[in-house]
């Protein structure tokens, strides 16, 4: 992409043993050099590599013609390298007697030589992708040659060249008059008039210095290998002339677009971009025309392959790179001028001005219009009623009813447009406005324009933004121009009812926005589409989302502000899942009769009852305690009052290294061979088939202990083969602590009826709201068949996990059954957990312990989506 060099001085294939003698000669004499010297295989110049074994240098052979050049880029690196923002560049070395350029005789003609240190670092891989470092990177060297030539002034700077952006146009048609194939030649054309249409009106803004103005990468050098390749510095800055700046970002982005080959994609450009105006911000004109220019860069490439291939129709390379390069400015194409226009603006942290508008419903008072609330934490939703298809609507006439007008809102993360399926991005980000208006209301426009139409909407077209509208009736003429106020159309719908418009405002003339975009592309959108608030005379903004930060919790998901999901797999969900709508109007319910916790509440004494059906067997005693806390203090309070063990047998620590054992003072632990001690409260949570409770001649009851099975984690089914862990082998334990069904804090203690007595004393009432928000979720979980739905789907999760396990390394480990799995993790990256928890969220018991608890109600599709989450995740961290 640089203009055509002359032929090298010396050929490389006719370097002479006597020319090498030469060579060798005058570093000695001038710059009392030896060393190894290497002739560069260079087609545009003679040139020598020296390495006298601690520095490299390179010798340069120049006819006498190239020495104002030379002098000019003598002193345009000594200004770059005085620069503190410069990058690294070549410096000249001075001959012995302090000059820059020795002319002498080799071969019998009279030559320039000038000897140049070399940046350090390696020449950039011969193909592959520039990656987003390796192009930022790329775009702060063009940003700080162009900012340390800034304030260099030297005669011999105003030449032009052969490849100057500015030439493009005729150079194109120059090249497209010998090609033959004309729906390439076509395409080409049309790509270059229509760039340039949009770059004339704004050369007048374009900055203009001294540059390099196309940073080739063979004359960069830099640091990595492959694709971890990084541009550090300019081995070569021949060709300085004064040039637009914006035309010389142009090149480096069209060299990016290029590396990524004919598929690439557009939005490659912008971390260069972003990168070069952190360094030499670009004024509003150049990020309008910087994409209107990568395609006149595209086309002008286009056209030389084409040019080329013309003149050698058979040779399959010509060929071959026509191909691509039509494939770069057609993949370049598909993109709007706008929307990059927008992106650019984005990735420099511009904001374009807000449009002047007027109201565009003068009769409407404004403050009749009601707002719905249809994003993520809208109280209207409730027990999925956003899957809906109709849903929005729905709302929207329902909020309209009182006055017969409403709105949507822009900017909004519409809940009805979030994927729970299978995790994906979707568009949720309102870009329009949907409107309740009486049949017949007056439609003005809201600033001065031309109207176009096409089918049901009508269009107006303003100097600097377009409105598109829906739903009118008795629209104004096709191509009228109107005034700021004319009407120009009605609200369409049958007398004494309610219509609906539809708004949009557009920033492209070409194309209106889509009514939704996704969240990672709202920033864009928002400048190429801005609110149309303004046209009702309220504000119909949404508040601004923040992504990660969960707004929503329904079944086995939740979901953050902008609508994207994760499963909830922690094990703290409830076990019949979130945001269940008979909990909550349960809850409703209990809080209008009372909130108060008070002995002898009939909510509290249903709970029990209820809880007693579907108690492990020989358990029929209930205690309700507000937490675990509580639970604890009774249990240990209890144990106190158990007879001290004077006659009990040593404990054996074997059968004890699967229990938490906690004395009544918090000493010793149960199991210890100090036969005065009181008995403890002994501890056992069941976390796998793999990890029973103890057999019922276990030694906490040879102690005297108090056996607790702690199935906070395990009950109801979760382990898949019975209700409850302590029925897998009858065993004999005192207390089975258990929780609720609702996830509340709310904790049940199953015992025999004298345990239940003496629990029932050390319990304080508990709130009637948490009872009765029990007592419908137990419902809700035996009339749902959530059991039955656990164990299908615990058979998908296991097969899965398993699988998994085959494919990992053997240093993971896996253990559970059922819906509830701990895997053992090593080998972990710094930021495995936060990859594996963009799907997914997950319990821990440490650092590198995931516990896999899903709640009940987990579809098999949920499933699905985890195992391949969890595959990509462990993907990345095992082979």
């Amino acid at each position: 992409m640089s203009d055509a060099a002359p032929e090298p001085e010396i050929p490389y294939d006719s370097l002479s043993d006597d020319v090498l003698e030469r060579i060798n000669e005058l570093l000695r004499d001038h710059w009392g050099l030896s060393g190894q010297v290497f002739p560069v295989d260079d087609n545009a110049r003679t040139s020598f590599l020296v390495d006298n074994g601690h520095l490299r240098y390179l010798l340069e052979v120049r006819p006498p013609r190239d020495e104002p050049e030379l002098h000019l880029q003598h002193e345009a690196m000594r200004h770059i390298i005085r620069d503190p923002d410069g990058p690294p560049v070549p410096e000249v070395v001075a001959t012995k007697e302090d000059a820059d350029i020795v002319t002498a005789p080799i071969n019998g003609e009279t030559r320039l030589l000038r000897l140049l240190t070399t940046p350090e670092g390696d020449a950039p891989p011969i193909s592959g992708t520039l990656s987003p470092d390796a192009s930022a990177a790329l775009g702060s060297l063009v940003a700080g040659l162009a900012k340390s030539l800034k304030d260099f002034d030297a005669a011999g700077t105003g030449g032009d060249r052969e490849d100057d952006l500015r030439k493009a146009g005729p150079q194109a048609v120059s090249l497209l008059s010998e090609v033959r194939d004309q729906e390439a030649r076509d395409m080409i054309a049309r790509a270059m008039v229509t760039a340039l249409r949009r770059v004339h009106p704004l050369s007048q803004t374009f900055r203009v210095g001294l540059t390099v103005p196309d940073l080739a990468l063979d004359i960069l050098v830099g640091k990595g290998e492959a694709s971890e390749w990084l541009p550090t510095g300019i081995s070569d800055i021949g060709g300085l002339s004064r040039h637009w700046y914006v035309a010389a970002l142009a090149k480096a982005c069209a060299r990016i677009l290029c590396s990524n080959g004919p598929e690439g994609d557009p939005f490659a450009i912008l971390p260069a971009v972003a990168a070069y105006n952190a360094i030499n911000p670009l004024n509003a004109g150049e990020a309008e025309a910087l994409w209107p220019l990568v395609i006149a860069q595209l086309a002008l490439l286009a056209a030389i392959a084409e040019n080329r291939h013309t003149l050698a129709p058979d040779d399959a390379t010509a060929a071959g790179q026509a191909e691509e390069q039509r494939g770069l400015l057609a993949a370049a194409g598909s993109v709007s001028a706008a929307y990059m226009h927008a992106s650019i603006a984005n990735a420099c942290g511009m904001q374009f001005d807000a449009p002047e508008l007027g109201r565009m419903l003068p009769d409407i008072d404004p403050d009749q219009i009601r707002l719905v609330d249809l994003g993520v934490a809208s109280p209207l939703f409730y027990d999925g009623n956003w899957t809906d298809p109709d849903c929005d609507w729905k709302l929207l006439a329902r909020v309209a009813w009182d006055t017969g007008m409403g709105s949507t809102r822009y900017g909004e993360h519409r809940l009805s447009r979030a994927n729970a399926e299978d995790g994906a991005e979707t568009d949720t980000f309102s870009l329009h406005l949907d409107v309740c208006l009486p049949a017949a209301t007056r439609v003005v426009a809201p600033f001065a324009g031309i109207v176009k139409r096409n089918a049901s909407l009508l269009s107006l077209h303003g100097k600097d933004v377009t409105l598109h509208i829906e739903g009118l009736g008795e629209e104004t003429a096709e191509g009228k121009t109107v005034d700021a106020g004319d009407e120009i159309g009605l609200v369409a719908g049958a007398e004494n009812s309610v219509g609906g418009l539809r708004v949009r405002l557009s920033r492209d003339q070409d194309r209106p926005p889509p009514l939704f975009c996704r969240p990672s592309e709202a920033s864009i959108w928002q400048q190429l589409a801005p609110s149309p608030s303004g046209l009702l005379g309220i504000d119909c903004d949404a508040p601004a989302a923040t992504p990660r930060r969960i707004a929503r919790a329904w079944r086995e998901f939740l979901f953050d502000e902008t609508g994207s999901s994760q499963l909830d797999f922690s094990g703290k969900a409830p076990v019949i899942g979130h945001g269940h709508p008979d909990v909550a109007a349960a809850a409703y319910r209990q809080l209008l009769l009372m909130g108060v916790a008070v002995e002898g509440q009939a909510e509290v004494e249903a709970l029990k009852q209820a809880l007693v059906e579907i108690a492990p067997s020989g358990f029929d005693g209930v205690v309700l305690f507000a937490n675990a806390q509580s639970a604890m203090d009774a249990m240990t309070a209890l144990v106190k009052e158990r007879p001290t063990r004077q006659d009990a047998m040593p404990g054996d620590d074997g059968e004890r290294s699967e229990t938490e054992g906690l004395d009544a003072d918090g000493d010793a632990p149960a199991g210890s061979d100090d036969r005065s001690a009181d008995p403890a409260l002994v501890i056992i949570e069941p976390l796998s088939a793999d990890n029973e409770p103890p057999a019922p001649d276990t030694t906490a009851h040879r102690q005297n202990d108090l056996l607790v099975i702690d199935e906070r984690r395990t009950g109801y089914g979760r382990l898949g083969n019975s209700m409850w862990a302590v029925e897998r082998e009858g065993v004999r334990a005192d207390l089975v602590l258990a929780g609720n069904c609702d996830g509340g804090e709310l904790v049940i203690v199953f015992c025999s009826p004298d345990l239940a007595e003496a629990l029932d004393a050390l319990a304080a009432p508990v709130s009637p709201v948490s009872a009765a928000t029990a007592r419908a979720a137990l419902k809700a979980f035996q009339n749902e068949g959530l059991r039955e739905n656990a164990a299908k789907a615990a058979g998908a999760l296991a097969g899965g996990l398993k699988e998994i396990m085959e494919r990992a390394r053997d240093t993971v480990d896996l253990q559970g059954s059922g819906l509830l799995w701990t895997m053992q993790l090593s080998g972990e990256s710094p930021d495995f957990l936060d990859r594996l928890n963009q799907g997914a969220i997950h319990g821990a018991d440490g650092p590198a312990m995931l516990v896999i608890a899903p709640p009940l109600c987990i579809s098999e599709k949920s499933v699905t989506r985890y195992l391949a989450h969890l595959r990509h995740a462990l993907g990345i961290l095992y082979e």
